[in-house]
């Protein structure tokens, strides 16, 4: 972890950005673009936010949702938009209008299985709330967190007979897995798919445990940089101040929302196709676009 990450004045993002490269953004939904609410179903991205969006990508940024929601709960939450998704911590991935799971196999029986399991061993609680998706199942607490303990052991003894599964902690939840899905591999993959160049630099933006690994894969590599002089390939950004594997952090979702506002701002002075810039990829045959 690194313990001591650099605070972002949301404000002044584009200090931290570089006019000489390309930015794609990957961002996480609950906690990021979205508040958290009792229940899970309840939350929502303020239609500013998703208009703010839409705006950074009519500057040529490419944009991807990386979330713990479900692969329709995501499209929902982010319609009108149009974009890659990686959705159950990256088992269902949607990319031109194409979905697939990267190669995991998916034990739909176990999977009815651990879901019973879990079920029933959450009769005796009120506050539990119990998530199903395609390819996963949460067990949500936040309704009442004194039950963490609860949680943990519920889902611990359930996975005792699963080897193949495993659990994704989160805030106020705990979600039962495949192993070997996390949101860094997701990232990487998107990532490939998108063809950005060379120069390109993602920046992702998440608030939980389970972003920490999104962190890790894109910053691989790099050191934290304090201006636009040191390009970097990839820029992670906690939401909040626990410890994280992230360089940079802001405070909380609103900050979120400024930062963005900011990185708006920065596109529309400096994302701009330059004629004597421009340059023909060798691999894609595309025109790439340069900041300058």
């Amino acid at each position: 972890m690194n313990l001591s990450p650099i605070y972002i004045q949301p404000n002044n993002f584009a200090d931290y950005l570089s006019n000489q490269q390309e930015y794609c953004l990957f961002l996480d939904i609950d906690g990021t673009l979205a508040n958290f609410t009792l229940n899970p179903k309840d939350s929502v991205i303020p239609s500013s936010t998703l208009v703010l969006l839409q705006k950074i990508q009519s500057h040529g940024v490419k944009i991807a949702a990386i979330t713990g929601r479900s692969l329709i709960e995501a499209k929902q939450m982010l319609s009108p938009m149009t974009l890659p998704i990686a959705a159950t911590h990256g088992l269902e991935i949607a990319f031109d209008d194409e979905t697939d799971n990267d190669g995991i196999t998916i034990d739909t029986t176990e999977l009815s299985t651990i879901r019973q399991a879990i079920i029933d061993s959450c009769t005796p609680y009120n506050d539990f709330i119990i998530e199903t998706k395609p390819y996963s199942v949460a067990l949500h607490y936040r309704q009442n967190p004194t039950l963490a303990d609860v949680a943990d052991s519920i889902v611990s003894t359930v996975l005792d007979s699963h080897a193949d599964w495993t659990v994704k902690v989160g805030k106020y939840v705990f979600e039962i897995v495949p192993k070997g899905i996390n949101k860094g591999a997701a990232i990487l993959s998107l990532l490939e798919k998108m063809q950005t160049n060379e120069t390109s630099c993602a920046i992702f933006i998440g608030d939980d445990v389970t972003d920490e690994a999104g962190f890790v894969a894109i910053q691989e590599g790099n050191g934290a940089i304090e201006n636009a002089f040191s390009p970097a390939t990839g820029m992670g950004i906690k939401v909040g101040t626990e410890p994280t594997c992230a360089h940079y952090y802001v405070n909380d979702i609103s900050e979120v929302t400024v930062l963005l506002q900011s990185f708006l701002t920065f596109c529309q002075t400096h994302a701009t196709l330059a004629p004597d810039l421009a340059a023909v990829s060798p691999t894609t045959n595309k025109t790439a676009r340069h900041l300058i």
